[in-house]
């Protein structure tokens, strides 16, 4: 293989690769002989066809397999000789392959930003420390109390108030069921905030046993993009029409639901809770102030391919692997900040372990392996197993790496204390 690279971008290398006549044809043959082991034609037993006749007659399937296993294979050699870390799929281009010929391609690699930190000493940041009062510690528990509700079947159609149980499908524009879509003994209380007027409506009246088709109208700022604004057909089969009835609050709540001695002792449960939960989400919350300080002190160009990759994933993740035109335009726009602030952290913390000479030991990896081994005790060999690959057990060096280097910046920062004041609660009215 002869290889020549040149740089095409600030992380971007173009590798021009040609592989000799005689490798292609030693190739080629490889995969005509795979094929002649399936191939079959008149007057030949399937796997006795000559090899020559396979050429001939199954060119096509030979190019297209060849094409399928070689180019990846002769690519990824070419990276490595090239001593590059791509942090997306080669994009190969320009291929031109004829018979009797050398194979010429180019491809496209987009290496990880290597840069330098600058500005990353005290940073300045704001913790804020939020106190639980009596009121949060109630709102808490009145949502735990919903959460231990008893519903109680009732006789009768729908009012609003009840609890309806049923199973939902979404239907497509041509009335067909989505699978993807289907949800079982959903509960919703009629009445309640959140729950869309035509859907409540379209409940009123209905009994156990019955099903329904209803059209929902969702407001432009539905989280959820593919029914934003737009009108959803369900059908909808009633399970059951239910009461729902709380605990009265006191020590049977405590004891029967809780296994707690007392009211009280649920109560300084919930404070002890809200308290540790605060903590966490305050620090987190300082810690994306200090990120975002890092991030706007040292400007980085990423890779678009790189951002382009992650907007795949991060797009196939939430459900859409297949959307196309406007609605992943739409995905794309509302993904993309997010995508790009992720990257430039990650790129940015690298750099700042790497500068103050951050690591993390191969006890440090294992001690986190047993960590969450024990945190999820009935899955722990299945946690263990998965850390078995070398690439999993480095991509949590590298989540571990990037958490040192975050406490490096928190530690080093300039942090203010500061006290603020409750925020509102909201409780659900039904579960």
């Amino acid at each position: 293989m002869n290889l020549s690279v040149r740089a095409t971008g600030a992380w971007q290398h173009t590798l021009e690769i040609e592989v000799p006549v005689d490798e292609v044809e030693r190739r080629l043959e490889e995969v005509a002989r795979q094929i002649q082991r399936r191939a079959s034609l008149p007057g030949f037993r399937r796997g006795r066809v000559p090899l020559g006749m396979v050429r001939q007659h199954f060119a096509d399937t030979v190019e297209q397999e060849f094409l399928e296993t070689f180019v990846p294979r002769v690519t990824s050699e070419a990276v490595d000789q090239a001593r590059l870390n791509p942090v997306v799929p080669a994009l190969v281009r320009n291929l031109r392959f004829s018979p009797g010929e050398p194979m010429r391609f180019e491809a496209v690699v987009d290496v990880r930003p290597e840069v330098e930190a600058r500005d990353y000493r005290g940073l300045p940041a704001r913790r804020r420390v939020r106190p639980v009062d009596e009121v949060a510690v109630e709102g808490a528990l009145n949502e735990l109390r919903e959460d231990s509700a008893v519903f109680v079947d009732l006789d009768r159609p729908a009012e609003r108030g009840d609890v309806v149980l049923l199973d939902s499908t979404r239907l497509d524009a041509n009335g067909r069921r989505l699978s993807s879509t289907r949800l079982k003994s959903r509960r919703i209380q009629l009445g309640a905030p959140g729950v869309p007027p035509d859907l409540e409506n379209g409940l009123l009246g209905a009994v156990a046993g019955q099903e329904r088709t209803l059209d929902v109208r969702y407001p432009a700022d539905h989280p959820a993009a593919e029914l934003a604004g737009k009108t959803a057909r369900y059908v909808v089969r009633i399970r059951k029409i239910q009461e729902k009835k709380l605990r009265p609050l006191d020590d049977n709540l405590a004891r029967e639901v809780f296994q707690l001695e007392s009211l009280e002792e649920l109560r300084s449960r919930i404070r002890l809770n809200l308290e540790g939960e605060r903590r966490v989400r305050l620090q987190r919350e300082m810690e994306g102030a200090i990120t975002d300080e890092l991030i706007r002190r040292n400007p980085i160009d990423l890779p678009e391919r790189l951002v382009e990759w992650m907007l795949d994933r991060v797009i196939a993740q939430s459900g859409g692997p297949s959307v196309d035109g406007a609605l992943r335009r739409e995905l794309e726009a509302r993904y993309r900040p997010d995508v790009e602030r992720s990257l430039r952290r990650e790129i940015l913390l690298e750099a700042v372990a790497r500068q103050e000479k951050l690591e993390v030991s191969e006890e440090e990896v294992s001690q986190e392996i047993d960590r969450m081994a024990q945190a999820e005790s009935r899955q722990a060999a299945r946690v263990r197993a998965r850390y078995q690959s070398e690439g999993r057990r480095r991509a949590l060096r590298e989540s571990l790496l990037e958490r040192k280097a975050l406490d490096w910046l928190v530690n080093a920062a300039e942090v203010r204390e500061e006290i603020v004041g409750e925020e509102p609660l909201v409780v659900p009215a039904a579960r």
